[in-house]
């Protein structure tokens, strides 16, 4: 069936060729090699190419060696080209920005996609496997759960440490979620609210010449380019001293990644919340990802946040607090100049101590003027971290009778408050405290909770076990065990968290986010029980002069619609209920306002 290699070559070798009869002579000890599957190809030995030797052997050795020749000018030509294609890769990312941008976008995507598919697919894995094997209620799943968190968070970090910018904010985001969230994550993602990567010098340089038209040098003669005084998500901040005057201050540059990127990105974080909302169908936190969509706009434009921090200072101007903002200088979109304020974290308990600070004052004012904003001023911080508030020794001309002032800083991110909303917040908070269930039901509907989840809300919102709160106990200091159990009804009752927060206000779920970040910064500050009773006695007090304000606006308001089209005895029967309602109210507020006096 098959021709033999060399009966292809007999008729050759009878027609007289020298290499064909030479064929022929050796062709008994050259037969072990192989026969040809293919007539016309005797290179060919059981299908594959043969080695070079019998090549040489049945074309003879010019025939050989030009295959050789061929063969290597083929893969010369491909290295060429190989080579061409690399080059022109290269020339055009350094010297196109569209193809750069590109290339990048592409690597970004795909290092975010590939992180959140492979920890999808490893709960996936792990846990499919454990429930084939009938394993769901024993130790063993509960360990391999805290493996797979602690992996998992693990990876995320070190993918958004090297994406950067909004990525880092996210992570900051999920590192709050401390009574949402397992440990294992909260505790991995925290670093990211002290530790990012920082821009390049020539970046920086490049995008204040960009947006001022003028180098930097020629603004600040000095720059502490090497010791910056904070590195956040989007933006650096360094201490420079302007050439005109030597005033030193602190100037706020934005990361110049964070342009090119913003919008990709957010659409990047949209399609995998998505998938894995497929995933994992009880996820539930698609608010993550609008709260990012809602926040970043106003974050990203220093100007509005120059407009909040004037807003704060009015909102305080003529109140003895100890709240000092920095004053704004200057402002453009990507770049921010303000005073340069010296102090220290508001958790730095030690420098507390080395300046005769009492931590516990300090807790009651973060308090007071938290407080305020959400009660009073419906126009609220919603980023309170500890990276956020410093505290140093007070001036001399200071006239709130303390030794320290409490400076707020990085005002990007604020949430301003309805009349109405505030109100029912602080009625809510006032039924907290007094333990009043029908009145915490009805105020967590009217802020926006889900009917008959009025007890969990609470709960995420003070942080205490139900039967605390329906004692009218939270003034007293949280002990481990409710800690432990707080957190585990956080994993007990997740799908019923998800569907409040489904549902919530954006606003309110800030507000939340709010009140859990000053709550855990006054654990941080307090040492003592006391100290805790007076957190929660200036909140009520803060809360009834709300609640107060707000009666004595539709006391007005009902005046005013009365006095319409009224006869004179009319006018008179309505003033003496009105100055009755009113009275009533006055003494309600008085009488609260003393016995909160009396028990701090």
């Amino acid at each position: 069936m098959h021709t033999c290699l060399w009966s292809l070559l007999a008729p050759r070798a009878a027609a007289g060729s020298t290499s064909c009869r030479w064929a022929a002579a050796t062709r008994v000890r050259r037969r072990p090699l192989g026969q040809s599957h293919e007539i016309g190809t005797p290179w060919l030995i059981h299908g594959r190419q043969a080695p070079c030797f019998a090549r040489f052997i049945a074309t003879g050795p010019a025939t050989a060696t030009a295959a050789a020749v061929r063969r290597l000018t083929r893969w010369r030509r491909r290295g060429g080209v190989f080579a061409i294609v690399g080059a022109g890769f290269y020339a055009l990312y350094e010297h196109h920005d569209g193809f750069r941008h590109g290339t990048k976008a592409i690597l970004r995507v795909g290092t975010a996609s590939w992180i959140g598919l492979s920890v999808a697919w490893q709960y996936q894995r792990a846990f499919l496997w454990l429930r084939w094997q009938g394993l769901q209620d024993t130790p063993l799943f509960e360990k391999r759960k805290r493996e797979c968190h602690a992996i998992g968070a693990q990876r995320v970090l070190a993918g958004l440490q090297d994406l950067g910018g909004i990525y880092v904010k996210l992570g900051q985001h999920l590192s709050a979620m401390k009574h949402i969230l397992p440990l294992e994550w909260t505790r991995t993602l925290a670093v990211l609210q002290d530790r990012c990567d920082p821009s390049s010098r020539d970046e920086l340089e490049q995008l204040f010449l960009h947006d001022c038209g003028v180098p930097i040098d020629d603004v600040f003669d000095m720059f502490d380019w090497d010791a910056p005084l904070g590195i956040a998500s989007l933006a650096s901040v360094y201490r420079a001293r302007l050439r005109t005057n030597g005033q030193w201050i602190a100037l706020k540059l934005q990361h110049p990644r964070i342009d090119e990127f913003c919008q990709m990105d957010l659409d990047t974080v949209a399609i995998l919340t998505r998938w894995i909302q497929a995933w994992f169908p009880d996820f539930g936190f698609e608010w993550i990802l609008h709260e990012l969509q809602d926040s970043l706009p106003q974050e990203l434009d220093f100007r509005q946040e120059a407009s909040h921090a004037k807003q704060v200072q009015a909102n305080f101007a003529g109140v003895p607090s100890t709240l000092v903002v920095p004053e704004i200088l200057w402002a453009q979109r990507r770049i921010l100049c303000m005073e340069y304020v010296e102090g220290a974290r508001i958790d730095d308990i030690a420098y507390m101590k080395a300046h005769h600070i009492d931590p516990s004052l300090v807790s009651m004012e973060i308090t007071k003027i938290f407080a305020k904003m959400m009660f009073l001023d419906g126009f609220v911080h919603c980023d309170p971290h500890p990276g956020n508030l410093m505290i140093r020794p007070s001036k001399k001309d200071a006239n709130h009778g303390y030794n320290f002032d409490v400076v707020l800083l990085d005002h990007g991110l604020y949430r301003p408050l309805t009349d109405q909303l505030r109100t029912d917040f602080a009625h809510l908070w006032t039924a907290l405290i007094r333990g009043y269930e029908p009145d915490i039901e009805k105020y967590a509907l009217r802020v926006g909770c889900r009917p008959s989840y009025h007890r969990l809300f609470a709960s995420l919102l003070t942080g205490r076990e139900w039967h605390t709160i329906v004692a009218a106990d939270l003034a007293s200091a949280r002990t481990a065990t409710e800690i432990k159990r707080v957190s585990g009804r956080s994993k007990v009752f997740l799908h019923r968290i998800a569907a409040i927060f489904a549902t919530l206000p954006q606003i309110v779920f800030l507000l939340l986010k709010t009140s859990d970040l000053v709550r855990h910064l006054n654990e941080t500050l307090l040492t003592a029980k006391q100290g805790s009773r007076r957190t929660y006695v200036i909140m009520a007090q803060f809360c009834a002069q709300a609640v107060w304000e707000d009666t004595r606006q539709e006391l007005a308001a009902i005046w005013a619609i009365a006095q319409q089209g009224a006869s004179n005895w009319q006018r008179g029967w309505t003033w003496l209920t009105w100055c009755s309602q009113y009275v009533s109210a006055w003494c309600q507020y008085q009488v609260l306002t003393w016995s909160l006096w009396l028990h701090q």
